[in-house]
């Protein structure tokens, strides 16, 4: 078996080993040693697993404690995806249909399965939206705080993690979008999805949600449509 095909092979049983011997973020590995005498293979074959599997967040390597089992991170598909946003022919309204069916779907469950708790920190971050004496950056955050406490209040787990990676391109949404139209506008399709998830209506909190979706998807367009209109050395947002 060549070396590459060696590594692949350590790497698909170092994956397993961890899942199957039910290893938690902080437990340590095998030593180098120990894993080469285990999968008999060389201890370079072994360190290149080590290094692949460190390069794709799977663990950590920590001077003087050995290489232990990561936690669990979102990373290594951001960075994917903040290449192919870069380098493909994709433009935000992309993202804004992608977060259409997404999200409506999100604030419907949050809607069924919200808490007391969830309530109270989506509360929250509507009055730090509304806040305006705090920053553009102040009001990117709330924005996204509110959309990621509905997707926690699911108790779905799997949509945090779909909404992890692309919290770069969300990030770049909102700073378009309410640099431009204001926060205030934010603000007021999200008290309607609250008023929905409060009062545990899940169809209402659906359509509130596609509505301010819509907006959104509505609003860059719009962007784009202007943007298109100026030279590229005039061009802010062809400056990101």
């Amino acid at each position: 078996m060549a070396v590459p095909d060696r590594v692949d092979a350590v790497v698909a049983e170092l994956e397993k080993m961890i899942l199957k011997e039910g290893l938690e973020p902080g437990d340590r590995l095998p030593t180098e040693r120990d894993l080469s005498s285990q999968l008999d293979v060389s201890r370079s074959v072994v360190r290149e697993a080590m290094q692949r599997l460190q390069s794709l967040g799977r663990v950590i390597s920590l001077q003087g404690s050995g290489t232990r089992v990561a936690s669990p991170s979102g990373e290594q598909v951001a960075a994917g995806y903040r290449w192919l946003f870069q380098h493909a022919d994709l433009r935000l309204e992309h993202l804004a249909a992608v977060r259409i069916p997404l999200e409506t779907t999100i604030a419907s469950l949050a809607a069924e399965h919200r808490t007391n708790s969830h309530l109270v920190r989506l509360e929250q971050a509507q009055v730090r939206l509304a806040d305006e004496s705090r920053s553009l950056k102040s009001a990117i955050e709330a924005d996204a705080t509110f959309h990621a406490i509905l997707a926690e209040a699911t108790g779905n787990p799997i949509f945090q993690m779909i909404l992890g990676p692309i919290q770069d391109l969300l990030v770049e949404s909102r700073r378009r979008t309410i640099s431009r139209f204001g926060a205030i506008l934010a603000y007021d399709h999200h008290q309607r999805i609250l008023a929905a998830v409060q009062a545990q209506q899940p169809q209402q909190a659906y359509r509130a949600m596609a509505d301010h979706l819509q907006m959104n998807a509505t609003h860059l367009a719009e962007l784009d449509a202007d943007n298109a209109q100026v030279p590229t050395s005039e061009n802010p947002l062809k400056q990101d």
